[in-house]
C-alpha cells in the first residue's frame, strides 16, 4: 500500500455513501454499495481529483489521504446544493405552459426555457414552479474511503473505459502501451450497450483530456464465438463372427 498521499488531478478508486441530513435521519442519496439480492456488493468508482466526478467539497477532503484511510465529512447546504432561493419560486400562468404542451400536475417536474423545475401548486390558473434543486437547503453528510491511487498509465487507461461501460470486468480489457500509442483490446459485449459509439467517444475525449502521454488510440474488438466440437463416430465392425 502506498505512502502517497492524493493530490488534485490524481485518479482515486473511491468508495463512498452520500447522505442528506433531514429532521427524520439521514437519507442516502448515493453510494457505491448496492444490493444484490440477499448481500450487499460495493464497487469503488474513479474520482478525479478537482474535475466534478464528485460535490467540489467532497473532492477537496480527499486531498492529502492515504490509500485505505476513511473519512466523515460534513457540508453545509452551500457546499452542497445551494441554500434554498425564493428568487426561484416562480407563478406562470396555466395557459402559458398549456400553449408549450406542459400539463402542469403536482410533483411534477417540469421544464421552462431550459430550467427544470419542480410544481408544487395549481390553482386559480396559475402554475408556482420550484426551481431550486431538490436537495437545496439541506447539509450533506459524505462517508468516503480511499481504495486506491491510480498511477500508472495502463491503469487510468482501463479506470476510463471501465467509467463510461459500467459493470464492464477489468479483467476483459487490455491495455498496451507502446511510447505514445495504446492499444485497448475490448470484448465486441460493449456492442450490447446502449449508445456504445457515444460511449467510446467520451472515452476517447477523457483519455486525450486526462492521459497526456498517450497521442493515438488504437481500438481493438474480440469476438469469440462459441462452436460445437464434432463428436468422432466410431466405425462398427464388419463381417460375421465365426462359430
Amino acid at each position: 500500500m502506498s505512502e502517497r498521499t492524493v493530490a488534485r488531478g490524481d485518479f482515486v478508486l473511491v468508495k463512498y455513501t452520500i447522505s442528506l441530513m433531514e429532521e427524520a435521519g439521514e437519507r442516502v442519496i448515493a453510494s457505491t454499495a448496492h444490493e444484490e439480492g440477499a448481500t450487499t456488493h460495493e464497487e469503488p468508482e474513479l474520482v478525479i481529483v478537482g474535475e466534478g466526478f464528485l460535490l467540489s467539497a467532497i473532492e477537496e477532503a480527499l486531498i492529502g489521504m492515504r490509500e485505505g484511510e476513511s473519512k466523515e465529512v460534513v457540508l453545509e447546504p452551500s457546499q452542497a446544493f445551494g441554500e434554498r432561493d425564493p428568487g426561484n419560486i416562480v407563478v406562470l400562468p396555466a395557459r402559458e405552459l398549456s400553449s408549450r404542451g406542459v400539463v402542469p400536475r403536482v410533483g411534477e417536474e417540469v421544464e421552462v426555457d431550459g430550467r427544470r423545475g419542480r410544481v408544487i401548486r395549481v390553482g386559480g390558473g396559475r402554475v408556482t414552479i420550484d426551481f431550486n434543486h431538490p436537495f437545496a437547503g439541506k447539509k450533506v453528510k459524505a462517508r468516503i474511503t480511499v481504495q486506491e491511487i491510480v498511477e500508472d498509465d495502463r491503469g487510468k487507461i482501463t479506470e476510463l473505459l471501465c467509467k463510461w461501460f459500467r459493470g464492464l470486468p477489468k479483467d476483459r480489457v487490455s491495455v498496451k502501451i507502446d511510447g505514445e500509442a495504446v492499444e485497448v483490446e475490448v470484448p465486441g459485449s460493449i456492442f450490447a450497450y446502449s449508445n456504445a459509439h457515444i460511449l467510446l467517444s467520451g472515452f476517447l475525449r477523457d483519455v486525450e483530456r486526462y492521459v497526456p502521454s498517450i497521442s493515438r488510440v488504437r481500438l481493438v474488438e474480440e469476438f469469440k464465438f462459441e462452436r460445437k466440437k464434432e463428436e468422432k463416430s466410431i466405425p462398427e465392425a464388419s463381417g460375421e463372427a465365426s462359430a
